[in-house]
């Protein structure tokens, strides 16, 4: 199937259809915000939601020829779909969900982190907004004696966290399972949109070479949109299996997206 415009923006309001109609039975359970599962499935589901709807009304009142924007929208719901797909694959799902929270609490630590090292060794140590070493242990001590956050360190007393596998290395250490070449396939467009998160003469040369209308491009958007399809799905799995929830799908996307993952 040739997509056009008209498709892709369709293809994403259904996406978001689909992801309403059944986060609207996730509401109505007043879960507890601190479930460590819940609250990670749930905001997982609201991000393709929203995602899905902004990329939507992006191109809806597109009056340029460029791509960018959604470039880096795409590239999100793969990667999404590349860690949901992981996950709910292990058979340590819950223990790895905990890992994916808890390595994203390191990293953003470190990064406040590395600003006050700017601060308090380059900028004097009271530079507009930027934290300073006290304050950055006030954080930490906050973080050690949360209840919220206990279960996330591997060291408490040192400061360390569990961690998680960077997509690369996903991928890399994947085995023959039968998920396998839907990720890897994932994997590759991942790795040609992270050109245009950060500009570059290469990215900008390389998307005045895109024409939708003619190329490949819109069948692309169109596999992405799958792929939050099937994000949207395995979240939801969680809510059918533990709260006995049904699936809805007014659009009969099940169908729709019968055979689009890709296998060996």
């Amino acid at each position: 199937m040739d997509f056009t415009r008209d498709n892709i923006i369709q293809l994403h309001k259904r996406i978001v259809q689909f992801g309403n109609e059944n986060f609207a039975q996730i509401e109505k359970l007043n879960l507890d915000p601190n479930d460590e599962l819940d609250s990670t499935y749930v905001g997982m589901i609201l991000r393709q939601i929203t995602i899905n709807n902004d990329l939507a009304s992006l191109m809806h009142n597109k009056n340029h020829g460029y791509h960018t924007s959604e470039f880096i929208l795409l590239r999100c719901l793969i990667d999404d779909f590349l860690h949901i797909s992981y996950i709910i694959n292990q058979p340590n799902s819950e223990e790895v969900i905990v890992n994916f929270n808890a390595d994203a609490l390191e990293k953003n630590f470190k990064k406040i982190y590395d600003l006050a090292i700017l601060n308090e060794e380059t900028l004097g140590g009271n530079y507009p907004f930027y934290p300073t070493y006290a304050l950055m242990e006030e954080v930490k001590e906050k973080m050690k004696n949360s209840p919220k956050r206990q279960q996330h360190f591997s060291d408490k007393e040192n400061f360390k966290f569990k961690t998680f596998k960077n997509t690369g290395q996903i991928i890399r250490e994947l085995k023959d399972e039968s998920y396998s070449h839907s990720l890897r396939r994932a994997y590759f467009i991942w790795r040609k949109l992270s050109d245009f998160v950060h500009y570059s003469n290469t990215a900008f040369e390389e998307e005045q070479m895109i024409d939708p209308e003619k190329d490949s491009t819109y069948t692309e958007f169109a596999e992405i949109i799958s792929y939050s399809y099937f994000t949207i799905l395995n979240c939801f799995k969680h809510f059918q299996k533990r709260y006995n929830l049904e699936i809805i799908d007014t659009n009969n996307l099940s169908q729709y997206y019968k055979n689009t993952e890709h296998r060996n």
